[in-house]
């Protein structure tokens, strides 16, 4: 009889477990790390640059705190963001899914993520922010960024399963993470989205410095700030060459145990690709080994398709030199601390991101610096006067007629936005048609060649189109 009771009490206590273990939710994260190294594996401050501009009715610590994709200059208009030196990495889009178990399909939770090294800047629904520069009224002073400076969201009594999306939008990086499938997230001020949002930018190394070295790419670790006690391994890595044709060609490279010392040989692999390897079908092949990785590393499929198109123009349709790896959880977790009260199963999956300088690159800044402060003010005015002629007429020339006025606001809101070229436009002069084809991170790399090598030519072009960086008092 005593081993009946005790029989039946073990499989009522297993059964207990199994149950509570189904009561867990799946929370499932994604997001980019992207950083520039120059030729070194140095990293290049000044990438506060916004790849895919989030609709408006996200929250932002200050609208100055990013570079727009717009590609007209800021001397042509008033409260342009401008390059902060101090941003070595921006933290792109990590979006947050809840997974509800079959048990249930509503719940209560508190979330909050810090950024160790670097401030959360963008965010949705709303939460409570903490960080340097940001007073009581949600006034924000944009200042330095330090390795020591940390940040903080906090949402506070979410409401997982409630309300549906309520915001319209047809702004591909938002509209994209939603094709998932997961459960509402509603805030206390009835806000709603299939997913948590932040953005942020730092001041941190990648865990990966890639330099160039006789003709190769050499890897090795940057773990100096990151308290491990073992290698961290990163499963996938691949080098990837797009050109302006929209040719792709990419190497998948060996997994790489990263480690404190920042003087070992983690791989070398030829930096460059032969002509011959160069296609466009290769923009299916790339998307489908990264894919395989991000499902490998732990996402759903329709998640890490979601990662895909969301980053579709700036991963795999914008010219440039990048490496791309899966981040080692424990990188992530030091960083970027998360911690939700739902008990769940958390998988955490970021792509590092970092854009190398190119040879090609290198050449168009010796190019600029051979113009003379008067060329560079010749351009610069038939630059303005070309911009004005086509959106604004009537500053030009009271009797000229404005035309259509929707058509024209309908184009100055794709340019701002980077949906279209400047060019697409107007005529655009040599030199600044040089200063536009160095890519994302234009800004950034004049910036930081004047500072290495600070020459008259660049220095008359970056006062001619107000390129100077920020500029503040060292106090936290």
């Amino acid at each position: 009889m005593n081993k009946t009771i005790g029989l039946i009490g073990c499989v009522l206590l297993a059964l207990t477990v199994s149950a509570r273990a189904q009561d867990k939710w799946t929370i499932h994260e994604w997001g980019t790390f992207t950083s520039l190294q120059d030729e070194s594996g140095n990293a290049i401050g000044g990438i506060n640059t916004d790849d895919e501009p989030v609709p408006d009715f996200v929250h932002q610590l200050d609208y100055l705190a990013l570079l727009r994709t717009s590609e007209v200059p800021p001397t042509f208009f008033k409260g342009a963001p401008s390059c902060h030196p101090d941003v070595t990495m921006r933290l792109e889009t990590p979006v947050i899914y809840f997974h509800a178990p079959k048990s249930e399909i509503l719940q209560t939770a508190d979330v909050s993520v810090k950024f160790h090294g670097g401030l959360l800047t963008e965010f949705y629904p709303d939460a409570m922010a903490t960080a340097p520069g940001l007073d009581t009224n949600g006034w924000f002073r944009f200042g330095p960024i330090h390795s020591d400076t940390d940040s903080k969201l906090e949402w506070s009594g979410l409401n997982i399963g409630h309300g549906s999306p309520k915001r319209e939008t047809s702004a591909h990086v938002w509209t994209s993470p939603r094709a998932v499938r997961a459960s509402t997230v509603q805030a206390t001020n009835g806000e709603s989205e299939k997913f948590l949002f932040y953005r942020g930018i730092g001041h941190i190394d990648a865990p990966l410095k890639v330099s160039r070295e006789d003709g190769r790419f050499v890897f090795r670790s940057q773990l100096e700030n990151v308290p491990v006690d073992r290698p961290l391994t990163i499963q996938s890595v691949w080098l990837v060459d797009i050109r302006r044709d929209g040719t792709i060609a990419f190497r998948p490279l060996p997994p790489l145990e990263i480690n404190p010392d920042p003087t070992k040989i983690l791989t070398t692999t030829a930096a460059n690709f032969d002509a011959g390897d160069f296609s466009t079908d290769n923009l299916e092949k790339l998307m489908s080994s990264l894919k395989a990785s991000l499902m490998a590393e732990g996402l759903f499929d329709d998640e890490a398709q979601a990662l895909l198109n969301t980053w579709e123009v700036s991963y795999f349709k914008s010219a440039g030199l990048r490496v791309f790896f899966m981040v080692p959880r424990e990188w992530t977790d030091y960083y970027l601390p998360l911690q939700i009260s739902l008990p769940a199963d958390i998988t955490r999956v970021m792509v590092g991101r970092i854009e190398l300088v190119t040879p090609e690159q290198r050449n168009i800044l010796k190019y600029l610096e051979n113009f003379s402060a008067q060329e560079t003010r010749q351009d610069q005015g038939r630059l303005l006067t070309n911009y004005y002629a086509k959106f604004f007429p009537n500053v030009l020339s009271t009797n000229k007629p404005i035309g259509d006025m929707q058509q024209l606001n309908k184009d100055l809101a794709q340019m701002y936005s980077g949906q279209k070229r400047l060019a697409d436009f107007i005529s655009v002069p040599s030199t600044y048609r040089a200063y536009l084809a160095l890519g994302r991170f234009r800004n950034a790399l004049v910036l930081d060649e004047a500072k290495s090598r600070p020459t008259e030519g660049l220095t008359n072009f970056i006062a001619g189109y107000r390129l100077q960086g920020y500029k503040f008092a060292d106090a936290r």
